[in-house]
């Protein structure tokens, strides 16, 4: 039997305030979006270039309220989870597959200064 792990740990920053969505069963969503930045050496150049990846997370439950209510934009955080795709209808009615990382475990780490 074949064993498969599906487990993220990722650090970065909020890129825009949390979203917060109350499904009609009461169950709560919380759609927080990360930019977490590389920095490596040109292997030509031997400048230093950097980048960021951006990802989407989802929290669900009190870790979606509590993220909603003490983060925002800018806001540090650390966050481990699965990684979770599907395929949605983009605007243009072609299909597009979305990966997302699916919170277990959110930690607050630096708030932006002056919030």
């Amino acid at each position: 039997m074949t064993v498969n792990l599906n487990q993220v740990a990722i650090t970065g920053n909020l890129t825009r305030d949390p979203t917060l969505v109350t499904l009609p069963s009461g169950h709560v969503i919380c759609e927080l979006r990360l930019a977490s930045h590389h920095r490596a050496r040109d292997e030509v150049t031997g400048a230093w270039q950097e980048w960021a990846d951006y990802f989407t997370v989802k929290a669900f439950g009190f870790q979606a309220r509590t993220s909603h209510r003490a983060l925002s934009k800018g806001s540090g955080v650390g966050v481990s989870g699965r990684l979770s795709s599907r395929r949605v209808l983009g605007p243009d009615g072609a299909p597009q597959d979305i990966a997302e990382i699916i919170a277990e475990a959110i930690q607050f780490l630096a708030r932006p200064p002056g919030r």
